[in-house]
């Protein structure tokens, strides 16, 4: 989206619209937002966060901006309320000889995180998704590269997304599917409105996009339940509103050739929405976050909601 026009947003409030017609299924209610002050923290200023991970080891929620920075912060929630999120550490993206990474090859997107419950220290890992060159890359918590994970198929392939500002948005690792990303909107050649979900061992899984104008997919978490929450962004013209969706999709409904149904949880819109949501991460129990993107402009802000997400079956 581009800056000019999210500064027009304004303050008006968000429009949810409640889950209907479906028999079963989770439930999803907004609990708390706070803004986290754009702070320079190491010489590094706290803006343009894209994605989210909580390390229960180490207590530490991770997050990567579009700049090619990671963030690490204090978090303290108390009954379902954010009570403070603090920056303690940040740090510029390396790469494999611990130079910063380059011009086209930063902007850093989707983020989860590896070995962080398994009750050591010191063993996370982080995983994150690039626009520009989209890639997915191993890296150590300070920001260091460590390898790049390889993708079979057409996401490899820079010529098959629609453009550079659509790639891989989001990266999630699945205990048994292993690393799965998406391309935010369709590679070319694909329906517009039709999602795919690919696997780093080969599956790939394809939906519905949300019915809103240019739904892209914005990030991906695993679920306890193994399966999958999805968080879309639908953005069409400042006379239009911004549609953020959050969805689940449960992976035992795929058919065989892996089409899938998803489910409708939560909607966010309005033509004033400002918080641009492209993260998320579980927490823990039925406690989950994301993030808003600011967009580097002083009139929006980076917003950090609680929600809680009860698998009900």
């Amino acid at each position: 989206m581009k800056r000019s026009v999210l500064v027009l947003l304004a303050l008006l409030p968000i429009v949810l619209f409640p889950l209907e017609g479906l028999a079963v299924s989770p439930q999803l209610e907004i609990r708390d937002t706070v803004a986290i002050p754009p702070l320079t923290v190491d010489g590094v200023r706290i803006s343009e966060l894209s994605g989210l991970a909580w390390d229960q080891d180490e207590q530490l929620l991770y997050a990567v901006s579009d700049k090619g920075s990671i963030f690490h912060f204090r978090l303290a929630l108390v009954d379902n309320r954010i009570k403070a999120v603090d920056p303690v550490y940040a740090a510029k993206l390396l790469d494999l000889d611990g130079c910063p990474l380059g011009k086209g090859k930063r902007d850093s997107e989707g983020l989860d995180v590896l070995n962080a419950a398994n009750g050591r220290h010191g063993d996370t890992q982080l995983v994150i998704s690039f626009e520009g060159t989209p890639r997915i890359v191993r890296f150590t918590p300070q920001g260091k590269a460590i390898a790049q994970v390889n993708f079979p198929g057409p996401i490899s392939n820079r010529q098959a997304y629609r453009n550079g500002n659509k790639e891989l948005e989001s990266v999630t690792f699945h205990p048994r599917y292993g690393f799965i990303t998406a391309p935010e909107l369709p590679l070319k050649g694909q329906p517009i409105n039709r999602h795919t979900l690919y696997s780093n061992k080969g599956q790939r899984w394809s939906f519905d996009a949300y019915p809103a104008e240019n739904s892209g997919i914005s990030d991906l978490a695993t679920l306890p339940d193994g399966n999958l929450l999805i968080l879309e962004r639908a953005w069409s013209g400042i006379f239009n509103p911004l549609v953020v969706s959050l969805r689940y999709l449960d992976f035992s409904q795929c058919s065989k050739a892996g089409v899938c149904p998803v489910k409708d949880l939560k909607t966010l819109s309005s033509l004033f929405l400002v918080d641009n949501y492209e993260g998320l991460t579980h927490i823990q129990g039925n406690q989950y976050l994301m993030v808003s993107d600011d967009n580097n402009e002083e009139l929006l802000r980076t917003a950090l909601t609680l929600f809680t997400l009860d698998l009900v079956k």
